[in-house]
């Protein structure tokens, strides 16, 4: 048992249990910010779009939006070197 083996692995299995569990907010927030805007797109259709939803440049939405696909390829990255770290940490030992 090569201990290098068993840190790798046991900080690979940190990493990936950090990432998932820092990469649900912003993706429960994406899923938030899509259904927030299919709702009003079907209210919009219902009233006969009297109100135009395609406003000129990015939305409050929109950037959020942005910020949380950052974060979720941030927490990604994360992950990705925690399952790198643990497979590294598998074949040593």
């Amino acid at each position: 048992m090569d201990p290098v083996g068993l840190v790798l692995i046991v900080a690979g299995i940190i990493a990936i249990a950090a990432g998932v569990h820092q990469a649900r907010g912003p993706m429960a927030m994406i899923r938030h910010l899509d259904a927030t805007e299919a709702n009003l797109q079907r209210y919009e259709d219902w009233r006969g779009k009297r109100n135009s939803l395609d406003a000129e440049g990015p939305t409050g939405a929109d950037v959020m939006r942005d910020q949380m696909r950052q974060r979720l390829i941030l927490w990604g990255v994360v992950i990705a070197a925690g399952a790198i770290a643990l497979v590294v940490g598998l074949v040593l030992v």
